[in-house]
């Protein structure tokens, strides 16, 4: 029985660990192309640039055109 128990705990850290993982992808992975959990904006912000890249966002069903700012790299998903 002794060596039973040190097999529990490092399997149940790994369970632990696993379950962090997991929460954390969670959290994270609905805000790949949402602006900061605000309503996305119908309009780009200034200095951003159309790009023919459009996608239907299977979430919702919509249509989402990429918009692109040269200067700091950033992108803008907006509905249209």
């Amino acid at each position: 029985m002794n060596g039973v128990y040190p097999i529990l705990i490092v399997y149940g850290l790994w369970a632990i660990g696993l379950i962090i993982v997991l929460l954390l992808g969670y959290l994270v992975y609905d805000k790949r192309y949402k602006s900061n959990g605000a309503a996305t904006p119908t309009t780009p912000p200034n200095g951003y640039l159309s790009t023919p890249e459009v996608f239907i966002d299977p979430k919702d069903g919509l249509t989402y055109r990429v918009y692109y700012n040269p200067r700091t790299g950033d992108r803008a998903y907006i509905r249209e």
